[in-house]
């Protein structure tokens, strides 16, 4: 059998996690990752992507891509110089690699690579998780052969003809519920009234400056905190210096802790990512969810309010929160916990739970594979064997 090369590319390392948990199941496809090296401009600190798939042993090719940037800061020009040396580093690996297919998952990175793809003759697809879909993927739309989304509202934005709604790739660790860090285990056995706090794998310098002004919650509850990986202005340091053994700090969560934790969490205090959202709400969490406000077309607000409209989620504007308000919401959470629970169970349940049996399945379909070894899994994402549909969604209930 030959052994066919897909690259994955993006700046949602969650679904591409998730599907590459799926692909690694096979023994006929090499996998191949195009992402950043450094976590942001101005950070001398490796990115979650890059520590993860070094990690996993698969090829990872560094790309120097651009991006136009919401607000001018030092680092504008610098990056509208890179967007070109994007599309060259983009044309040159994939004309060295010849990948068999490239598989997006959006952001600014994805969009050289896609659309040099195109111009080599290349397959693509792509998978949109935010119910507003970010430029580049739509831009991305254009070159590629199909495009998979997360929540039905989102097909609006894409040709009837190639979009798919599947909802969203997920990792299979976010149902585990032992740690493999030790020190995290121990702060877990222990903790009560536990409030998970986390702003993305690069962290939220808002949301660690927050905390850091809100002290008096380490008095009622204990508090896990992820900082993030770009360490801005020194939070991760400002993190460390905080004694209390109510609090744990750190600055990158495993995947293979995450699910842990999120089962031990009674709340959740975080940004509104597409898939941060997701996993709230597949794993019936009760949250705080603060916007990023520069977000493309209001996407963290637009998916907060999915959450908020089920019952189970408070949203708060950047500008107007304060330490005072943040308590109140904590507490009427609390408060009123079992409402909270019971909402969120309740909209858990209509979530779409196969995306990453129909994305694989459609991958080797594209690759020739499906209806040699797994005759009927895929047709069109409709007609999928009623054993293999039922088998997986059981894989992901709780």
């Amino acid at each position: 059998m030959i052994r066919k090369k897909i690259v994955i590319c993006g700046g949602h390392l969650t679904p591409a996690l998730a599907l590459i948990e799926e692909i690694e199941k096979k023994k006929n496809i090499e996998i191949i990752f195009f992402g950043r090296k450094i976590a942001t401009e101005g950070s001398s600190n490796y990115s979650a992507e890059y520590r993860i798939i070094s990690a996993k042993k698969i090829k990872f090719f560094t790309l120097v891509a651009g991006r136009i940037q919401r607000k001018f800061t030092k680092y504008t020009l610098t990056s509208l110089v890179k967007i070109p040396i994007g599309f060259i580093q983009s044309f040159l690996y994939l004309l060295l690699l010849r990948p068999n297919l490239i598989v997006s998952f959006g952001g600014y990175l994805s969009t050289p690579v896609i659309f040099c793809g195109w111009l080599l003759g290349i397959e693509s697809i792509t998978h949109e998780q935010a119910i507003i879909p970010g430029f580049a993927t739509k831009a991305n739309s254009l070159f590629v052969k199909k495009v998979f989304v997360s929540w039905k509202e989102t097909a609006k934005f894409f040709d009837s003809r190639k979009v798919e709604v599947v909802g969203n790739l997920v990792r299979q660790s976010i149902f585990q519920k032992h740690p493999k860090s030790p020190k995290i285990a121990e702060f877990l056995k222990r903790s009560k009234n536990l409030i998970f706090i986390a702003g993305g794998n690069q962290g939220s310098h808002f949301l660690n400056n927050l905390i850091f002004h809100s002290l008096d919650l380490f008095k009622e509850y204990f508090l896990l905190h992820q900082v993030g990986t770009a360490n801005f202005k020194g939070d991760y340091q400002r993190a460390q210096e905080i004694k209390n053994k109510n609090y744990m700090s750190c600055d990158y969560i495993d995947p293979d802790d995450f699910g842990a934790i999120a089962s031990k969490a009674k709340a959740v205090i975080c940004r509104s990512g597409a898939n941060t959202v997701w996993e709230l709400a597949l794993l019936s969490k009760p949250a705080i969810l603060i916007p990023l406000p520069l977000s493309s077309g209001n996407e963290q607000l637009e998916n907060a309010r999915i959450l908020e409209r089920a019952g189970f989620a408070k949203v708060s504007s950047q500008s107007k929160l304060s330490t005072k308000e943040l308590t109140s919401k904590i507490k009427d959470i609390f408060n009123n916990y079992k409402n909270y629970r019971k909402k969120a169970h309740t909209f858990s349940k209509i979530l779409q739970k196969d995306a990453n049996f129909k994305v694989s399945a459609y991958i080797d379909h594209l690759l020739g594979y499906s209806e040699r070894e797994n005759p009927g899994i895929y047709a069109g994402g409709e007609n999928e064997s009623r054993e293999a549909k039922e088998e997986n969604t059981t894989a992901f209930r709780q």
